[in-house]
């Protein structure tokens, strides 16, 4: 079923997408996604192919996850996620989720697309079925590994959607001092979707810590507010 899937993928797939995609990706020297390899396979024709192929065995579905080609990687957590939605009883599901959080720690999952993904769906793991663990988590925020620290923010996501805002705000205030932009960005994004769902929560907040949060963070957190109300948190 493994080669299947990979002759499906590779049918899909043109010089012209790669070339852009390692471009959008940020794969040259020294930048974050260095040295990754693209098929040249659109998104939503991934999630066609990882639909097609969900039932694939966890040993080839390892092989997909340590593949040298993003779009092979990217599939491999498609079915991962529909794993997850198809696990009956919680040891199976922690095994998916301690899985997965090997393959971060271990630069498999390393570009946001791919974080982006899986971990709002794999975070469901925490927030309905093994429990949120506010230490463990704080220590991945902190991690070396960018990959974790941006996981860390965004597993949080299903919490938010219980309206559980704690552990994102909590987190949040953890990443201030993040040196790297992609946290930045995703860090604001978590603080948004809880303003989504609580403005005052989230006022009160920004209120509170807009003189530390870097500038990036801060106008992602902002958007849905009005331009009077932004420009009033964007005051140093």
């Amino acid at each position: 079923m493994l080669k299947e899937l990979r002759r499906d993928l590779k049918s899909l797939a043109t010089e012209t997408r790669a070339e852009n995609s390692a471009r959008y990706f940020k794969t040259g020297k020294g930048e974050y996604g260095e040295g990754d390899i693209f098929l040249g396979v659109t998104v939503p024709d991934t999630r066609k192919v990882a639909n097609k192929y969900k039932d694939l065995e966890h040993k080839d579905l390892d092989l997909l996850a340590n593949s040298k080609f993003h779009e092979e990687r990217l599939c491999a957590l498609l079915i991962l996620n529909y794993k997850y939605t198809n696990a009956e009883v919680n040891e199976e599901r922690k095994e998916i989720f301690d899985y997965w959080l090997s393959l971060v720690a271990n630069y498999k999952v390393n570009n946001w697309d791919l974080i982006d993904t899986s971990a709002p769906v794999l975070g469901e793991i925490l927030s309905r079925h093994i429990g949120y663990n506010a230490a463990f988590m704080h220590a991945l925020a902190k991690s070396e590994n960018l990959w974790e620290r941006r996981a860390a923010i965004i597993l949080t996501f299903p919490l938010i959607r219980m309206n559980k805002f704690g552990p994102t705000l909590a987190l949040a205030r953890d990443l201030f001092v993040d040196h790297h932009d992609l946290i930045h960005k995703a860090t604001g994004w978590m603080l948004r979707e809880v303003g989504n769902r609580d403005e005052e929560t989230l006022t009160e907040f920004l209120n509170k810590y807009k003189h530390q949060m870097p500038r990036t963070m801060l106008r992602y957190a902002i958007e849905k507010y009005g331009p009077k109300q932004r420009a009033k948190f964007l005051e140093r």
